[in-house]
């Protein structure tokens, strides 16, 4: 009921701001761009209608009303992101073809702790070991999940199940959340980083990053995370000691082992050849889809594969998402907020405890509006330009607020804020509402406990504090 309730507010309030009389000095596309926003996020979170629905609705209005140019609003077509769901259905479909994910699946469960909670937490933990190994988070998250459903499939776990659903999110979040602590894992990491280079000729070195940002934020993740999964996704594996006689390995097996080794392998060096990791997806897929030539077989599965088995829904779904943080990043949007918040928040120079807790809560605040506006990787393109204003506002050094500024990728309480999560819902066939609750359960346990020692931590390290 209350899902309904939800998106008539959502409604409600996208029609008020269509008719609104705009500010004096706000383009009134600002408006009509959030007017979509706020109605296509509250179909996104209570899944009322299909997720790829929802980004229809959004491709739909944001062009009718004319918030952006088409290309704009079309963008997410041809982002990487999209393509790299595309090629992981293509590897995940090859997956089951072959036969290699059992294989893998019960090698695993072989080594593994038969427990729920405990797979949790080692699925949890290899993803972050991970991350440290293969650069992107999207590609982690495409090899990651495939698995995960062969392995949801093997312990019994049904689409929409508990289960299943810990085990796509405990290697999501595992590969990803922690990985904000680790400069080049992820990309508004990246994103930072090129932005207070080109900006104020600052060099954030993977050391001091690390050091700041692991052992509370990024240690916070690989303790609590999985436990709250656990909590709430409860499930019990139906027959994890299930075993069958091992067959030899067959031939669309070794292919496709091959394959993905050298997938993995272009992934990890993607930043000595620059190849995106989506275009290593893309060309792994069509390998896998290459139909018979002659004697030779390369190939695992036949083209038409692509008309009869793969789900397109997702791609529709990803490239929506994709668009609409290029219409609120192309309007202005989350600038407006910004702007408009630090004018609300009281930022004061302090030099004592309580008074810089105060600008710490308050800058992560700004951060974090700031991404559920415009996505993480977005986020740091607008908080970097502001970090010298609230420098001065506060009495911080530039490092002290750049760095307040990314606590909030770490609890992010919206599944659409990190194409990584997107990527693992539609891969994974997860349920928005059950995403959404994880991520904001987890931002209140942040807020309430993490927040507080992060920042503790920084002032023994001689940030977040005014003077320094």
């Amino acid at each position: 009921m209350y899902q309904k309730t939800f998106v008539i507010l959502a409604a409600v309030i996208s029609l008020i701001l269509l008719i609104a009389p705009v500010p004096a000095g706000v383009a009134p596309v600002v408006f009509r761009a959030a007017a979509v926003i706020v109605l296509v996020i509250g179909l996104w979170s209570t899944a009322v209608v299909p997720s790829f629905y929802g980004s229809l609705i959004f491709l739909f209005t944001a062009i009718v009303l004319e918030t952006a140019p088409a290309k704009i609003v079309l963008s997410g077509f041809h982002a990487a992101a999209t393509w790299l769901v595309f090629g992981g259905l293509v590897l995940g479909l090859g997956i089951k073809q072959s036969g290699i994910d059992v294989r893998m699946v019960r090698a695993f469960l072989a080594h593994f702790p038969k427990s729920y909670i405990a797979m949790i937490y080692g699925i949890f933990w290899i993803a972050a070991a991970l991350s440290f190994i293969v650069p992107s988070a999207a590609g982690r998250v495409a090899l990651l999940v495939p698995i995960m459903l062969s392995l949801a499939d093997e312990l019994g776990f049904e689409e929409n199940s508990n289960g299943r659903s810990g085990l796509v999110l405990a290697a999501t979040l595992g590969t990803m959340i922690p990985a904000f602590a680790v400069l080049p894992a992820n990309v508004p990491n990246m994103a930072l980083y090129g932005a207070v280079e080109s900006i104020y000729s600052l060099h954030l070195t993977y050391g001091d990053f690390f050091l700041l940002n692991y052992p509370v934020m990024g240690m916070a993740g690989l303790l609590f995370y999985p436990a709250i999964i656990s909590l709430l996704m409860k499930d019990t594996p139906r027959h994890p000691d299930h075993r069958e006689e091992v067959k030899p390995w067959g031939s669309d097996e070794r292919k496709l082992l091959v394959i993905l080794i050298i997938a993995l392998g272009l992934w990890v060096t993607d930043t000595v050849h620059g190849v995106s990791p989506a275009w290593v997806a893309l060309g792994a897929s069509i390998i896998c889809l290459l139909p018979p030539m002659g004697p030779l077989k390369v190939g695992i599965m036949p083209p038409k594969f692509l008309g009869t088995d793969i789900d397109y829904g997702p791609i529709i779904f990803v490239a929506g998402v994709i668009g609409l943080g290029a219409v609120a990043n192309h309007t202005g949007l989350g600038t407006i907020v910004a702007e408009q918040l630090m004018d609300f928040i009281a930022i004061e120079k302090s030099t004592g405890l309580a008074g810089d807790f105060r600008n710490f809560a308050s800058i992560s605040f700004i951060s974090v509006v700031v991404g559920l506006l415009t996505t993480m990787p977005a986020q740091p393109s607008i908080m970097a330009p502001m970090a010298q204003t609230l420098a001065d506002a506060s009495g911080w050094s530039l490092m002290s607020v750049l760095m307040t500024s990314m606590t909030a990728w770490m609890m992010m309480p919206m599944f659409y804020q990190a194409p990584p999560i997107v990527i693992a819902v539609a891969l994974g066939k997860l349920r928005i509402g059950t995403v959404n609750k994880l991520l904001i359960t987890y931002m209140i346990f942040s807020i309430l406990f993490v927040l507080p020692l992060h920042f503790l931590w920084g002032r023994t390290l001689g940030m977040f504090t005014g003077g320094n």
